[in-house]
C-alpha cells in the first residue's frame, strides 16, 4: 500500500511540473536542456503487485520518478 500511495504522489508531482513553462531563453542552453529532457523522459515500465488482487499493475515512470518512488517507499 505504501508503494501505491508513493506512485500516486509521484504522478501528481509529474503532472504539476509538466505544466511549468521553460525558463531558458538562450538557444544553446535550451537545446542542451531539450536533449537532457529527452533522456529523462524515457519511460521505464514495471509490473507492481496490487493488494487484494491476483493481477499486477503496469506502471511506467521516468528514471527520476522511479528513484523518488523507491526513496519514499523506504
Amino acid at each position: 500500500m505504501r508503494i501505491h500511495g508513493a506512485i500516486i504522489s509521484i504522478c501528481a508531482a509529474a503532472l504539476m511540473t509538466a505544466a511549468a513553462p521553460a525558463a531558458a531563453d538562450d538557444p544553446q542552453t535550451n537545446s542542451v536542456a531539450k536533449e537532457k529532457q529527452g533522456e529523462q523522459q524515457k519511460k521505464i515500465c514495471r509490473w507492481l503487485p496490487v493488494t487484494g488482487s491476483n493481477m499486477n499493475q503496469r506502471v511506467c515512470l521516468t528514471a527520476d520518478d522511479w528513484k523518488k518512488a523507491e526513496a519514499q517507499a523506504w
